[in-house]
């Protein structure tokens, strides 16, 4: 091989030697990855029953997710919000298991860069975990890091600023750089009825006084009586329907009150359980209570229902 075609060669090398490393710096950026992660969160913060949320300039705003008779509920965190929405319990069993193994590169201790991360008592976003009303974990939550799956941290009761691997901000849908006021709505579940087609056994509308449908299984075959006329329906046609609408959506969760009177109720028989969605009306506005809870619904959604079968 020539001289020259040897310089090409190993210059070529050089070239894409480089182009690696610069490929493994972008994919892991220098820092959080390649610093030795000091562990931050504790196995007890898993088994929190309560936690608040709320931003230091505005203590009286305080988001709150706790567990009661057997479900999660979200209270605020403004006035207009203070009231229960069931919770989306799968996010915050997810949250407390990422805090509980919470680790983070420690950046800087003392209180003289506390104000460099907004990592005060008044610029930071506070994140309390309570046990049985007792308090487990407090941590102030600062800046977003330096890449986007990052954030800047300090335990209350710490002096030192961490930055971790986990964009904390986002989760209660704060954008920005810097800390802002948390929002309930990614925590709130929105279904109001999830239906299994093999469980199923029977489904039943009534409107304004008068039984619209009735949607009943007997042994393998399925019966429709509607305007009191009977007939049977094939298992793909039933399925076909039943997944067209479920699971059933709502716009938002509205406070109790918003439900006025009953216009409709739909009743619901499984092999695990047996509900019963009573339906509301304001002007234009649709409304389905859920046991201690009130949806709002679209118009075309309530008409969808009625003309499901």
């Amino acid at each position: 091989m020539s001289p020259r075609n040897l310089v090409f060669l190993a210059g070529l090398l050089v070239i894409l030697f480089l182009m690696y490393f610069v490929v493994q710096r972008a994919e892991r950026p220098e820092g959080i990855k390649e610093a030795l992660l000091v562990r931050i969160g504790e196995e007890t913060w898993r088994k929190a029953d309560e936690l608040r949320v709320w931003l230091g300039t505005h203590p009286e705003k305080v988001l709150t997710l706790k567990f009661s008779q057997g479900r999660w509920e979200i209270w605020g965190p403004s006035k207009k919000e203070d009231f229960p929405r069931p919770a989306k319990e799968a996010m915050i069993r997810r949250l407390l298991s990422d805090l509980a193994s919470l680790s983070g590169e420690e950046r800087a201790r003392g209180k003289t860069y506390w104000e460099t991360f907004y990592l005060t008592d008044k610029k930071a976003l506070h994140l309390v975990g309570l046990r049985k009303g007792k308090e487990i974990f407090h941590i102030l939550i600062g800046k977003r890091g330096p890449y986007w799956e990052s954030c800047f941290v300090r335990p209350q009761s710490s002096e030192a600023v961490y930055l971790v691997p986990d964009n904390l901000l986002a989760r209660f849908e704060i954008w920005s750089e810097s800390p802002g006021e948390p929002s309930a709505e990614p925590w709130v579940d929105k279904t109001i009825l999830t239906l299994a087609y093999p469980d199923l056994k029977s489904l039943a509308l009534f409107w304004q006084g008068k039984r619209l449908y009735l949607l009943r299984k007997e042994k393998e075959a399925w019966l429709l009586t509607k305007k009191e006329h009977k007939r049977k329906m094939d298992p793909e046609e039933v399925k076909k329907r039943l997944r067209s609408f479920f699971p059933f959506f709502a716009e938002k969760v509205v406070p109790p009150e918003e439900f006025k009177k009953e216009i409709g109720r739909l009743e619901v028989k499984t092999k695990i359980f047996e509900r019963k969605l009573l339906f509301g009306r304001s002007g234009e506005k649709f409304y389905v209570k859920s046991g201690p809870y009130v949806y709002e619904v679209k118009a075309e959604t309530v008409k969808k229902l009625r003309e499901l079968f």
